[in-house]
């Protein structure tokens, strides 16, 4: 240990004004303390908030997905799959269909978006296989358009008072070929309701249902599908890979990737990270002006000692150094302590829930 150092912590430990030079030490070290605790436990909320949002997003909606298909038929979409498929980034693949469709129940009527999937196909590329709460998605394997079963949301479930099992109707803005005397009529179906899901995100639970392909196909009269699902081999390279897969595709086809379909989204929690990210660092700043205050007291305090140090033959480099050294350590003690109190307190928030959101 160099004799700065050793200074530096001998003039720490001993102070001439006792209580209050304890009292402005300690204040040093708890400002620093609280400062690191408090930017390490909103960073570690906001990275946790949106590595939950984006979760959720991907328990929906596919790494990529392909549009431009809706003309296409069963056969060549089956071909453009292969096409994509041999992209090395590629893991799996489904066709979907997405559309607006009123859905009408005894109680209530709501607009929804149905989205139209093939299961097995469909639980490739996106994790909607684990959101079902109650029912089946089994019913909606068939490619028999006679059997007529979706998959609702839980929230517009209880908003429009239906459970499993129940039967509801689909108004399709897609005109029938009847022609009666009002002219063309949109087309209505009965289904029943397989079973509820729960993605976590409100938007998808209160405004979603799912359908068989088939049965999509011929309400919305779509004869191919609206896009095909990409499931990518590295999340985090989505955009590059779409970009890549539009090429493979052709020009008459777009690929976007679920940074480009969520990017307000994220952007705007980006942007909330960083500006709460500086207003903490501000914290922190303010706080390191309370050890260079303490800093001056204690150079003043120790004036006599500097004397006798330079007339010893200590070096004005060396006399900044113990100085330097004191302000590190409390620095140090400071960041230090911030540390294991700002992960504590996170641990015990991921593992307690205190603190409990509306899922809207």
């Amino acid at each position: 240990m160099s004799f700065e150092l050793s200074i530096a912590l001998r003039y720490l430990k001993t102070r001439k004004h006792g209580f209050f030079a304890f009292a402005t030490t300690m204040i040093a070290i708890g400002g620093v303390t609280l400062g690191v605790a408090a930017l390490i436990i909103t960073l570690s909320v906001m990275n946790g908030f949106r590595t939950d949002i984006q979760d959720k997003t991907l328990g929906i909606q596919p790494h990529i997905v392909l549009l431009g298909t809706e003309n296409q038929s069963e056969i060549e979409l089956a071909s453009l799959a292969d096409k994509i498929s041999s992209a090395k980034e590629v893991r799996a693949t489904a066709p979907f269909i997405l559309g607006q469709v009123l859905l009408k129940s005894a109680h209530r009527a709501q607009g929804v978006v149905c989205r139209g999937i093939a299961p097995s196909q469909e639980f490739k590329v996106t994790k909607a296989e684990k959101t079902l709460i109650s029912g089946s998605w089994a019913e909606l394997e068939s490619a028999d358009t006679a059997i007529k079963a979706l998959v609702i949301g839980k929230e517009l479930a209880r908003s429009l008072g239906v459970s499993t099992g129940d039967d509801i109707i689909l108004v399709s803005p897609t005109e029938t070929a009847a022609v009666g005397v009002m002219g063309s009529v949109p087309r209505m179906e009965k289904f029943f309701v397989s079973g509820v899901f729960q993605s976590g995100m409100y938007e998808f639970d209160a405004n979603m249902v799912f359908l068989s392909l088939a049965n999509a196909r011929s309400l919305l009269g779509i004869p191919g599908a609206t896009g095909i699902g990409i499931q990518t081999a590295h999340l985090d390279q989505a955009d590059a890979t779409a970009q890549k897969i539009g090429e493979l595709a052709g020009s008459n086809f777009w690929a976007r990737s679920w940074q480009e379909l969520n990017r307000n989204l994220f952007e705007a929690l980006k942007l909330e990270k960083i500006v709460m990210t500086l207003i903490l660092t501000m914290i922190v700043l303010v706080a390191s002006f309370t050890i260079i205050s303490n800093l001056i007291l204690l150079s003043i305090e120790k004036s006599r000692d500097i004397g006798i140090l330079r007339a010893l033959g200590a070096s004005r480099n060396s006399i900044q150094k113990i100085f330097l050294y004191a302000g590190m350590v409390l620095g140090v003690a400071g960041t230090f302590l911030g540390s294991i109190l700002g992960i504590g307190i996170s641990i015990i928030l991921d593992k307690t829930r205190w603190i409990k959101l509306p899922q809207d």
